[in-house]
């Protein structure tokens, strides 16, 4: 089993439309949707900054979300 959270568009007639990873072959799949009934608006689309949360666990602060950021400092 799967589980991808993303943001899917839902049309006037109904429709959902959403991304899923690559790896996912073509064809039927039983899936289960849970959708918040709000609307989501673009900025609300945005990750939050954890960069104070990760702080306040005692990780050094980086700049936004990026897994990348401290994987090179870690490298370093």
């Amino acid at each position: 089993m799967l589980t991808i959270e993303t943001v899917a568009t839902v049309t006037e007639e109904g429709t959902i439309t959403a991304k899923v990873p690559g790896h996912l072959t073509q064809g039927e799949h039983r899936v289960v949707i849970v959708v918040d009934e709000a609307p989501l608006h673009e900025s609300a689309a945005q990750f939050p900054d954890m960069s104070a949360f990760r702080e306040s666990l005692g990780s050094p602060r980086h700049a936004g979300n990026t897994v990348v950021e401290m994987r090179e400092d870690e490298r370093s």
